[in-house]
């Protein structure tokens, strides 16, 4: 909720979301098609693109990204809601701004603590639940996030007592009795993993308490609505595993995340390790991704993550996703679909996902030939698509839209998604050959750990408390994400990170890069090797964009991306982007941050 955001936010910088419960082997929907024609002189008609379906087993922990989360080529179609915040007294007339946006689904809370001051009971019919009533009867569906605390039981901490517990399961059945069928899920707290988030008294283990509260919940809710789980920001694998040991899993219907991120590329890989993380439990629930969202003032960036973000999540799988949030507020006041009541590029994107995108189906990847290359199909004729720069050739009946709606003439493939409707059309080739950020998790880059002696150490996927990453325990507190990094350690005792690429074949190649950091520490020392030796240096303190370095590779020729601590620790997180391309075709690349 509000009033934590800046810690999501602050974390985030550092270290760089209706049910049908998928099953443990999901059937994927591969779509196929034809590689992209070398010109863009080619005839833009589509190749002939075939639907076959193949039984995949989850990703394991040795295998992170063997798959990816269930993308099937039926089931029910992502409902992509919206949070508003009436228990903070908002006024109603954010449910005007609801039907604008045309949000079927709106997220907020009625707190126990207001809604019952005697004993048994129960005032709702403040104006924040009139409000919420009022979305029901204008169509719209609720989830209420709600926290078990009240002043009357256990002394206003997280309730622990089997009193406590069983006042919290009656206060969730009366919201159930007041909202009917218009309240589809409540999710059990908010942002668990955050510091003190879970306020038990002291000797009270956190994690067996948290799941008493559910079964106490699930036992009287019985499904109707959901009962949601978890409630972490960002994804937070790791600090769930443990709750998923403790059988949190039997005693829930839904999962609740809050992806958030700054770039959605390896959402999709994120949420597999999710779903690898349940079966390993021995059970699988669906997953509702109750808040995510984008805090910047650049529009055309947010319209953009919100449609790329919503794809994936589709084709991950899951239930339900609210954008964080209907209006913009004053603690976070770039992160609304509406400025006051101007409708802002990120809800012309939401509604225009709304009408033309969602309803078609699950979004399912089309296999274009090249890893840097993304295309989801929805339905049987729209696609969304994005990736390394290139060129697009459409063929007859086929339009394309930016993320807002707004027709394209001339589009072109980069980093913002293009909604095209019609199956006839052609990518060009992309000069790009690897790219941090498009293929992190993928092809292209290994990632290692290197110590003073120059030996390196691969790095495995950490299922982290809140975004998974690259690294290790012993190296802490490096690590590697899609858009961000750590060194560790100091002059005297080096732990640098590493990418590494290695040339498949003989190439003459531009490498390109921009790093950006704030302006804690001394600084981040960062290295360009191939085959070991230094092709460039440069020190990060606050900015750094790196003109194109030219590269004559061999097949098998390895080039080393580095990043160390310079002479003291601390202060080292940074963010980045890398490209390596093919030469005189790379374009300036900006830090994603």
């Amino acid at each position: 909720m509000a009033r934590i955001k800046k810690t999501r936010f602050r974390h985030s910088a550092l270290i760089s979301a209706v049910t049908m419960a998928a099953p443990a082997l999901a059937a994927t929907a591969i779509l196929s098609a034809q590689s992209a024609p070398s010109t863009q002189s080619a005839s833009p008609a589509l190749a002939a693109v075939t639907l076959t379906t193949t039984a995949q087993a989850a990703p394991t922990a040795a295998a992170p990204f063997a798959a990816l989360a269930p993308a099937t080529a039926g089931g029910e179609p992502l409902v992509l809601g919206a949070q508003t915040h009436f228990s903070q007294n908002w006024s109603g007339t954010a449910n005007d701004l609801a039907s604008q946006a045309k949000a079927p689904l709106l997220r907020d809370s009625l707190p126990w603590a207001a809604g019952e001051t005697v004993k048994g009971r129960y005032n709702l019919d403040t104006p924040a639940a009139r409000n919420l009533a009022n979305a029901c009867a204008a169509g719209r569906r609720l989830i209420l996030t709600q926290i078990p605390t009240n002043p009357l039981y256990d002394g206003g901490l997280w309730v622990t007592s089997e009193e406590g517990r069983q006042a919290y399961a009656a206060y969730l059945d009366a919201l159930r009795q007041k909202f009917g069928t218009c309240l589809v899920a409540i999710e059990l707290g908010n942002e668990i993993n955050g510091a003190r988030a879970m306020a038990f008294p002291a000797g009270v283990d956190p994690t067996s308490a948290y799941v008493r509260i559910a079964a106490t919940a699930h036992a009287t809710l019985g499904g109707t609505p959901a009962l949601l789980g978890g409630s972490t920001n960002m994804v937070g694998t790791g600090f769930l595993r443990p709750l998923f040991a403790a059988g949190l899993l039997d005693q829930v219907d839904g999962l609740a995340v809050h992806p958030y991120r700054n770039r959605g590329e390896a959402l999709d890989l994120e949420m597999a390790r999710l779903n690898a993380a349940m079966d390993e439990a021995g059970k699988r629930v669906p997953v509702w991704a109750t808040e995510f969202g984008l805090a910047t003032t650049d529009q055309t960036t947010a319209a953009g993550e919100l449609i790329k973000q919503a794809t994936l999540l589709s084709a991950s799988g899951v239930a339900q996703a609210s954008w964080y949030a209907l209006i913009d507020q004053a603690g976070f006041p770039t992160m609304g679909l509406f400025t006051g009541t101007a409708l802002k590029d990120q809800g012309r994107a939401f509604r225009f996902v709304q009408d033309s995108v969602l309803g078609k189906g699950r979004a399912t990847r089309i296999d274009m030939g090249d890893p840097l290359l993304f295309a989801y199909r929805f339905g049987t004729d729209t696609t969304v698509i994005w990736g390394a720069p290139r060129g697009l050739m459409l063929g007859k009946g086929t339009r394309a839209y930016g993320p807002t709606g707004l027709a394209l003439r001339s589009p072109v493939i980069g980093d913002e998604p293009i909604v095209l409707v019609g199956k006839a059309f052609t990518p060009g080739t992309s000069g790009v050959v690897a790219d941090t950020l498009l293929g992190w998790g993928g092809t292209g880059w290994r990632y290692f750990v290197r110590d003073k002696a120059e030996r390196d150490t691969a790095l495995d996927w950490v299922d982290d408390s809140w975004t998974g990453y690259f690294g290790n325990r012993y190296s802490r507190p490096l690590r590697i994400n899609n858009t961000s990094a750590a060194p560790a350690g100091t002059a005297a005792a080096p732990l640098r990170a590493v990418w590494r690429y290695t040339a498949p074949v003989a190439q003459m190649l531009d490498w390109r890069a921009c790093f950006a950091k704030s302006a804690s520490g001394d600084g981040v020392d960062l290295t360009l090797k191939q085959n070991g030796k230094v092709v460039w240096q440069g020190l990060l303190t606050s900015t750094l964009t790196v003109a194109p370095v030219k590269l004559v590779v061999a097949k098998g020729d390895t080039i080393d991306m580095i990043a160390g601590p310079n002479q003291t620790a601390g202060g080292d997180a940074f963010f980045y982007r890398a490209t390596l391309s093919q030469r005189g075709r790379s374009q300036a690349v900006t830090c994603p941050n």
